[in-house]
Parts: structure tokens; sequence; C-alpha cells
């Protein structure tokens, strides 16, 4: 397994929406690339041009401004956020970076408000995990997700593209799609997405309870990425074009000025049929 990653400050990842710590350069597992650029144009400043894990915190307000995590603190306009959307940086906070072994550490610390390590490890040759802890300065209720652009080679989403789950899942859909749909224990394609075409459904949970388990599995061929989180699932996401389906677990975090909050994800990649 070869792992990339870029710098928070190299100008590979200039938007405003997700953390810039640990953007995702190249995942490469047996000769394939995992995590390929699935957008058609890219731009520093264009808000999802990101690959592989990546997480996205939600908004808070901070007295006149906007705080965004792994980001720093934003100018806002005279409109609701929208997290599509770039906005001005008025203070982007302190960025350290260091190697040590097998892990890549991102630290960023925004004065007065929290101080937030990402560590990012090789396990072995076929996995790696994120680990973060955040120490929260201010009062802290919001949540965190993970948006896993995962390709895993393939740059098409239809029937040859897998998501499992270890429940039978249930939700509702954004419209009556005839392209994908819930399984006993996963969703999967009936067809190949057309270009410009997109799924969605915003409330994935396992069927008779709220929220869901950590655990997600994605599969192209023989290819696949078992995911595993140590932290409940509110809710989960699919979102889906013609290039990518990504499966988004959502974290509530909460905690008084003072405390850590800890959460560590865990990737493992497999090359054999299930």
């Amino acid at each position: 397994m070869l792992l990339e990653l870029h710098h928070p400050l190299d100008g590979y990842y200039e938007g405003t929406r997700f953390d810039r710590s640990g953007v995702f350069k190249s995942l490469v597992f047996r000769g394939v690339e995992l995590c390929a650029p699935w957008f058609e144009q890219y731009a520093p400043t264009r808000h999802d041009a990101v690959l592989g894990p990546a997480e996205e915190f939600s908004l808070l307000q901070a007295g006149p401004y906007w705080l965004k995590p792994g980001v720093g603190l934003l100018a806002p306009d005279a409109d609701p956020y929208d997290r599509f959307k770039l906005y001005p940086v008025i203070d982007p906070g302190r960025w350290e970076v260091e190697e040590r072994g097998t892990s890549h550490f991102f630290r960023h610390t925004l004065d007065g408000y929290y101080s937030y390590t990402k560590e990012i490890r090789n396990l072995s040759d076929h996995s790696f995990e994120i680990s973060h802890a955040l120490q929260v300065l201010v009062p802290w209720d919001g949540t965190v997700y993970n948006h896993n652009f995962f390709t895993l080679g393939k740059l098409e989403t239809g029937p040859s593209r897998r998501i499992d789950f270890p429940f039978r899942p249930e939700g509702a859909w954004r419209a009556a799609y005839d392209s994908v749909a819930f399984t006993e224990g996963g969703v999967r394609f009936s067809r190949t997405l057309r270009e410009g075409e997109s799924v969605y459904c915003g409330d994935i949970h396992e069927a008779g309870k709220t929220g869901m388990p950590y655990e997600i599995t994605l599969r192209e061929g023989p290819l696949s990425v078992h995911i595993r989180g140590d932290a409940p699932v509110t809710h989960t996401v699919l979102w889906a074009n013609h290039r990518i389906a990504c499966v988004e677990p959502y974290n509530r975090l909460q905690a008084a000025p003072g405390e850590t909050l800890r959460w560590t994800l865990r990737y493992q990649f497999n090359c054999s049929e299930p």
C-alpha cells in the first residue's frame, strides 16, 4: 500500500469546506489507484477537490465569524452558510506537520477556540487508521462526517459498485430512482449512472433503530475497503454520480470547554471476492 498526503499549506486544497489536514494525494493498493481524481475540472478553491477519506465539520458560530474546524475563522456574508461556496478566511490558525515512523501528524491550532490533531498511520501493507484529538476551548456542539471519495480503480458508478452493511439499512431516497435500491444488507446499482445524473439518500440507518454502527464495506469487483469507526453514527448519507459513490457516516461532537474529543477510523483493503 502506497499512501501520499498533501500538506495543508502546499496549495492543493484551498477550499473552505473540508478539513485541510491529511488531504489525500494518492492511495495505491496492489497496483490499483483507489483514490483517483473523480472531478472533471480541478481548482484549488473548488469546494470538493479532494480524494479518498475527506472530512467536513459542521459550522459553528464564533462571535461575528463562522468557525470551520480544519480551515479557520470565516467571514460570513448576508446569506445563510452554504458549504459549496468559498468564503474569506479571516484567521487560518497555525499548522504543524510531522512525520514520525509510519505516522503523519497534522496539528491545527486556532487560538481561543481549539487545538486539533489528526494522525494518519499505516498499520500494515493493507490498512491504515485516522485518529483525531480535538481539544475545545469553547462550548462545542456539532457534527463531523467522512465523505469517502473512493474510486477503487474505476471511474464509473454502476452494478459493479457495491455497498455493504452488517445490518439491514433503510432510509428515504430523494426521488424514486430506477438505478439504485436498498438490499437486505446494503445498496446496489441496477445500471450505470449517466453523465450529469446523481442519486441521494440523506438518512440511512439500521432498520428499526436510531443510527447505525460505524461499519461499511465498499466493493468494486475483487477490490474492497472495509471501514470501521469507534464513534456512534447518527445517520449516513449516500451521494453518487456517474463517477463516484460516497457513503458518509455522521458523528455528533459535543464537549464543554477544556474537554478533548477523540475518535478513530480504520480502513482495511482486500483484493479477493467476498
